[in-house]
């Protein structure tokens, strides 16, 4: 089995973590295998935010805390209000963990406007085509699996999220940043649970010809 097998064998995603903060070499040997993913035109956009400040973490934590809230009082108004609260509080679960994590990240790009894809709808010649921030969102997948793997090298958990958009939309207005759109958020640190490996398709139910 080659490195690189064993890597993507072995990690999993991480949700119970020691109480020990990585180093911060290593945080950011994890960026800098992230900031080597492909990009279109190579414009880059992939921006890594470490929150920090116990004021953007609690900011967080409150506006999730209360979109769950309001979630679970509009599932009350529901047909089948059990299994929606059922669901917003699986949700919640796959969400809260973040904030004992040592190590969190925002991740997301800065305006695809300013990149390769805005150029011809910038001009007039095209109209911008239904396919969102397709490229952009492929560019931030590409980035967080070289951090991820890069983070199981070295030893450390990772866990990638977007559950918490369950709960939140203005994610920027409340961490205030105005140049990147968030897309996941991204935890980091010493892993304090081994789970079992999740179950996996083959490559035929994956790859077909045409």
């Amino acid at each position: 089995m080659s490195h690189l097998d064993e890597l993507i064998n072995k990690r999993r995603s991480i949700r119970k973590y020691k109480t020990d903060v990585p180093p911060e070499d290593w945080i950011n040997s994890m960026i800098r295998y992230a900031a080597m993913a492909p990009s279109p035109k190579n414009s880059r956009p992939v921006r890594f935010i470490k929150i920090v400040s116990p004021e953007s973490r609690d900011n967080l934590y409150r506006a999730m805390a209360n979109g769950q809230k309001r979630r679970l009082q509009s599932a009350q108004k529901s047909s089948t209000p059990n299994k929606l609260k059922n669901r917003i509080n699986m949700y919640w679960r796959f969400s809260k963990f973040m904030f004992d994590a040592p190590v969190l990240f925002a991740v997301g790009a800065v305006s695809p406007e300013r990149g390769s894809s805005g150029k011809l709808p910038r001009t007039g010649i095209n109209k911008k085509v239904g396919r969102g921030d397709t490229d952009i969102d492929i560019t931030v997948g590409l980035a967080v699996k070289g951090f991820l793997l890069k983070g199981e090298e070295l030893g450390l958990g990772t866990c990638i999220m977007t559950a918490p958009f369950t709960f939140v939309r203005d994610v920027e207005n409340i961490l205030g940043i105005e140049d990147v759109k968030i897309k996941c958020f991204v935890t980091v640190g010493f892993p304090d649970e081994k789970p079992d490996a999740p179950e996996r398709i083959n490559v035929a139910d994956i790859c077909r010809e045409i």
